[in-house]
């Protein structure tokens, strides 16, 4: 296949056909507000949401982190745990909300998670892993498919291993970051051993890591040949981001004006207040600077918004910069 056919085609996973770029599940940023923009740009990318412990579904009454719009389907719930508690009852409540897909986290390297024993601390008892995949994709029963995120491995890397380990429990998918848990998110990507673990895989093998332009994305499908491609922290202040990877990817260019974050900031806004009510603009405080970054006087216009007490008064700020803005650029 020519790299061309390569990006016009799709890529599978379990029954369902998707977009060779998905965005990446991050805490605290990939919520229900930014996924329902980034769906403007992107109507075929597979979404996912942020981590989430099986005990916190399983026993959570508000329903909060199950919640979305249906405009942002299709959509994988992301998952962490050490042990079968809880697990049984999450899969019925995020298969009863319609997600399409279920992923374990086997690959986070923050210290808070690996203390206990989620995310790439499951990489270190490889039995363990393997008896949780299993649980999983019997309980889950081919009601939706099933995939596992893992690093390159926890402390020494051991991915190749724990990649075919997963395929022959019968995972739909492997997504590896190819970095070990103490290198963290700074280190050199290991595409090598990316390679490696593709040419070990019948299933696809998504990959995930530092991806924010398509060119990146080409020269890691020529080093590796991997199936689909995560875009992770790109998306921070860029729901276009897929948008303009895919149109790249067709020769076309996708135009990325200051106009656009702009707007698009105060769209996310609204989408917090709706999602999480009058006190949804203390959250967005997080993701706001990422939109104002290319604006004249940035600094000073980030700690104005920064500062804002009230919805009203982010709202006001922000309209008053698009029209200073487009006044500039006549």
């Amino acid at each position: 296949m020519s790299n061309q056919d390569f990006w016009q085609s799709k890529i599978k996973i379990g029954k369902e056909e998707y977009s060779r770029f998905m965005s990446a599940p991050l805490d605290g940023i990939t919520d229900s507000p930014l996924r329902k923009l980034i769906r403007e740009f992107s109507p075929e990318e597979l979404l996912f949401t942020e981590m989430r412990h099986v005990a916190m579904v399983a026993n959570e009454r508000t329903g909060i982190c199950l919640k979305y719009d249906p405009i942002e389907q299709s959509m994988a719930f992301q998952v962490s745990t050490n042990k079968t508690d809880f697990i049984d009852k999450a899969i019925e409540k995020i298969l009863a909300a319609g997600f399409k897909s279920i992923n374990l986290n086997s690959g986070c390297p923050a210290k808070a998670v690996v203390k206990s024993i989620c995310g790439s601390a499951l990489m270190e008892d490889v039995p363990h892993l393997e008896m949780l995949l299993k649980y999983f994709i019997k309980r889950i029963d081919n009601r939706a498919s099933f995939t596992v995120k893992i690093r390159a491995g926890f402390k020494k890397k051991n991915a190749l291993e724990v990649a075919k380990m997963a395929q022959d429990c019968g995972v739909d998918a492997v997504i590896i970051h190819p970095r070990t848990q103490p290198e963290g998110f700074a280190s050199r990507l290991d595409y090598e051993l990316a390679r490696q673990v593709k040419q070990a895989l019948t299933v696809p093998l998504i990959f995930s890591g530092n991806i924010s332009r398509f060119e990146m994305a080409q020269k890691v499908y020529e080093l590796t040949g991997c199936d689909g491609y995560m875009i992770g922290r790109a998306l921070w202040g860029a729901p276009w981001k897929m948008r303009e990877m895919t149109e790249a990817a067709q020769g076309k260019t996708f135009e990325v004006t200051t106009d656009l974050a702009l707007r698009c900031a105060l769209k996310h806004l609204d989408n917090n207040i709706q999602f999480y009510g009058p006190k949804g603009f203390i959250p967005f405080k997080k993701q706001l600077p990422q939109y104002v970054r290319f604006v004249v006087d940035a600094s000073e216009w980030r700690q104005k918004l920064l500062r804002s007490q009230t919805e009203t008064e982010m709202r006001e700020l922000l309209i008053q910069l698009i029209k200073e803005n487009r006044e500039k650029q006549i």
